[in-house]
């Protein structure tokens, strides 16, 4: 592990030096053009001309002095040195992918979540912890509203989403908001169809109702499963957990969304490495996974339909 830390440490000098060297080359290049197109008595345009001839040169810069590759296997190494690594001591069967994410598909079909018009997901793993298998990636899910003279840009999630298979078939259908959680998609107004529409309800648990929010099709299987230990363990989540999260109960899958409004585990050029901080954001992560198994008891027998031993 110290040999590929020193091989991540040198690509990650390697790539900053050089992404220096580009910008004040290009900082220069950029104060000779503006005098050069000055002298000649260029006005119309200036800003236009600087900054187009300027970015060229950075990208041509770049693109000679190799920073491009040398920061795409600095990336790499960074992943699969600080990221990889650690998911495969802490689960079983683990497939990681850093330029995949779970698919936009996926979860428009969970019918928990508004999409907007832009998503992007990578860092994909899947794995399998105490029998329960489990995916995760960062998502972004976005609104991009253009009115012609105007644009803005909305951002209904920006963190996490991962999934959960119960050990059993369990087929059910509910969420549960966090109250700071505000682009969930709940199928309850008049326009949903009778069959899958969701409703809410109220638990006697007073600060649980006041942090969540819950919606089901059936109070009956919903309170069975709200028992007091799970609601507590979803008020410990919210406590703990960074930034505000919904769980959807769909078919036999968890679906959890965490939003942050941050990529977790991404290289940072220009910051140390700073192995300690790393491992612990990427621990942080994988112990989010296994709280929530472990939490909710996903590898337990308490998720069973009525009449079943």
């Amino acid at each position: 592990m110290e040999e590929l830390f020193n091989d991540l440490e040198s690509l990650h000098n390697k790539a900053k030096s050089l992404l220096v060297i580009i910008l004040v080359a290009s900082a220069v290049f950029t104060i000779i053009i503006l005098i050069v197109l000055a002298a000649l008595g260029v006005t119309q345009g200036i800003l236009f001309l600087t900054v187009l001839l300027s970015i060229c040169f950075c990208l041509l810069l770049a693109k000679v002095t190799g920073f491009f590759q040398v920061n795409k296997d600095y990336r790499a190494n960074f992943k699969a040195t600080l990221i990889e690594v650690p998911f495969r001591n802490a689960f079983t069967q683990v497939i990681y992918n850093g330029k995949e994410g779970i698919d936009q598909e996926v979860i428009r079909k969970t019918g928990i979540m508004t999409l907007g018009n832009r998503y992007h997901s990578n860092d994909y793993v899947q794995g399998y912890y105490r029998d329960v298998r489990f995916e995760r990636s960062d998502v972004k899910i976005q609104q991009h509203v253009s009115t012609g003279k105007t644009s803005y840009t909305i951002t209904y999630l920006h963190g996490r989403w991962l999934i959960f298979e119960f050990n059993k078939d369990f087929h059910f259908d509910m969420q549960i908001i966090s109250k700071e959680f505000s682009a969930s998609q709940k199928k309850n107004s008049i326009f949903t169809g009778s069959e899958e529409r969701r409703h809410r309800i109220e638990l006697e648990d007073i600060d649980f109702n006041e942090n969540f929010q819950v919606f089901c099709q059936d109070e009956h299987e919903a309170y069975y499963i709200l028992t007091p230990r799970f609601m507590q363990i979803l008020k410990d989540l919210n406590t703990s957990m960074d930034g505000s999260f919904m769980l959807g109960f769909v078919d036999n899958q968890l679906h959890v969304a965490i939003h942050n409004s941050k990529d977790a585990m991404e290289p940072k050029l220009f910051d140390d490495l700073d192995l300690g901080a790393i491992k612990a954001e990427v621990q942080k992560e994988i112990n989010v996974i296994i709280d929530i198994i472990e939490g909710l008891a996903l590898d337990r027998n308490i998720f069973k339909q009525e009449g079943e031993k």
